[in-house]
Parts: structure tokens; C-alpha cells; sequence
């Protein structure tokens, strides 16, 4: 049997016999690239699970990652710790984490996905993400108001000092880890063109634009210690979905800041 590797948060866990359950999914299925299978969300603040089910249903049927685009309910795609990965698949393409930004699992997935081509799944929900109030991947921090009181890691100091509350530092990073994850993807797109037909290339142009929704917010905060306007130079032909008021603040900068100026008298 070939090698295969299941990532795992630190925080978060699997449910007894995960593994052995993958791997009698891949002795069902030689030749799989990835076993796919759902999870469950633990809210820690309220001790509730919820599970997640997979997109499509039918077991017992290889899949390739384009079949599985076009069944997803939205162009919005994460993928890191839900199932095993043939190693030779991860080699193959050289498919590394990006370094130091959030959402790294939906860079990573959607290029691992892309490249797949034979996808099994399970439907039994055998990994707990934990979700804690106000972490670094937590999107709903609360008070706008607040002043700095989390821990964020050490990589992210220069943005901590760029601001004033936890709510800018924690969505500036998050703009910025999506102007690197359009870019990425950007170059992983035209470094596979030969290899995807138009339908995939289209896909994934809709993947881009999605994310590139919460690049160009970056462009909306005054200070911009990691260069977010100067990275969404080189993603503009994504920026279709962006908002409008992102729009704005990147194309005329000045008047944005006049407007968000006049509106704080």
C-alpha cells in the first residue's frame, strides 16, 4: 500500500478509528489520491457539535476534483484535514503550505483538488474542528471597538502595531492572506494551463474572485503595513466580485479616504 498522510490542527482532533477507516476505503479503491471524508464543528463557548456533511453523497465511486467543484453550493473551497493524501500525489506537484498567512487549507485545497483526479469519499464525520472564541482563524470577533488584548502569533507584530483594536488586526491579516492566496493561485493557474480544460480554468477563476473579495478589503484600511494595495496590482483581473466601497479605496485611494474622513465628523 502506498503512503498516505492525514494533517491535523493541533487544537482539533479525530474520532477513534479514523485512520483505519481510510485505509479500508483505499484497500476498496486502489489507485486513490484522496479519501474524503466530513467532519464535525465543536463550538467550545457553547459545547456544541454540529456536522457537516460532504457535498455529494455517493460512496463507492472515484471522483476527480473538477466533478467535485461543480458539485460544491458555492465557489467558496477549504480542504487540508478531512481525509488521507496519497504522498506521491503531494510530491508529484510540489504542493507546499504557504507560510505564516490564514486559509492556508483552502490555498492548499483548491490546488490539491484541482490536480486530483481520483477522489473517494466517506460519509461519516470523523474529524472535530474546534472553533474558540477569539482565535486567529475565528472570523467573528465582535467588538469593533475593542482595544488590542489577544495574543496573536509573533509573525503578525507589525500588523499589531499597525492598529489600534484586535477587529482591524484580525481582518487586515485576513485580506492580506487572501491577496497571497490569489496571487498563488494565480500563478498555479497559469502553470497548469496546459493540463486544465476551459471548464476547470473557469472553476477556478470563480475561485479566485471569491477570495479576491477579502483581498481588495485590504485596501480599505488606512494603514497598510504589508502592502495589500501594491499585491492587488497583480490580481485586478479577479477583482469583478470585490465591494464596491474595496473598489474605491484602490482605484482612488484619496477619495476613499476624504469620504471615510467626512463620514467620522
Amino acid at each position: 500500500m502506498p503512503d498516505y498522510i492525514h494533517f491535523l490542527d493541533s487544537d482539533d482532533w479525530l474520532e477513534r478509528g479514523c485512520i483505519e477507516e481510510c485505509v479500508r476505503v483505499v484497500q476498496d479503491n486502489p489507485g486513490v489520491e484522496i479519501v474524503w471524508h466530513s467532519y464535525k464543528c465543536f463550538y467550545e463557548e457553547d459545547r456544541k457539535t454540529i456536522n457537516i456533511d460532504l457535498p455529494i453523497c455517493k460512496e463507492g465511486h472515484l471522483y476527480s476534483g473538477k466533478e467535485i467543484f461543480k458539485k460544491l453550493s458555492s465557489p467558496s473551497f477549504s480542504w487540508v484535514a478531512m481525509g488521507i493524501i496519497k504522498v506521491d500525489l503531494i510530491k508529484q506537484y510540489h504542493l507546499r503550505f504557504a507560510y505564516q498567512i490564514e486559509s492556508e487549507d483552502a490555498l492548499f485545497g483548491m490546488q490539491l483538488f484541482a490536480l486530483a483526479q481520483k477522489i473517494a469519499l466517506l460519509n461519516n464525520a470523523l474529524y472535530v474542528y474546534r472553533i474558540r472564541p477569539n482565535s486567529i482563524s475565528h472570523h467573528t470577533l465582535k467588538d469593533k471597538n475593542s482595544k488590542n488584548q489577544a495574543k496573536f502569533p509573533t509573525y503578525l507584530q507589525d500588523v499589531v502595531d499597525s492598529f489600534q483594536t484586535d477587529y482591524d488586526v484580525r481582518h487586515y491579516s485576513f485580506a492580506y492572506s487572501h491577496c497571497i492566496i490569489c496571487i498563488e493561485m494565480d500563478k498555479f493557474l497559469q502553470k497548469h494551463s496546459k493540463r486544465f480544460d476551459n471548464e476547470m480554468k473557469k472553476i477556478l477563476v470563480k475561485m479566485i474572485e471569491h477570495r479576491a473579495i477579502f483581498a481588495f478589503g485590504g485596501c480599505g484600511f488606512l494603514s497598510d503595513p504589508r502592502n495589500c494595495k501594491e499585491m492587488c496590482k497583480k490580481i485586478t483581473q479577479y477583482s469583478r466580485l470585490a465591494r464596491l466601497g474595496s473598489k474605491i479605496a484602490f482605484y482612488f485611494p484619496k477619495l476613499y479616504r476624504l469620504v471615510k474622513k467626512l463620514k467620522s465628523l
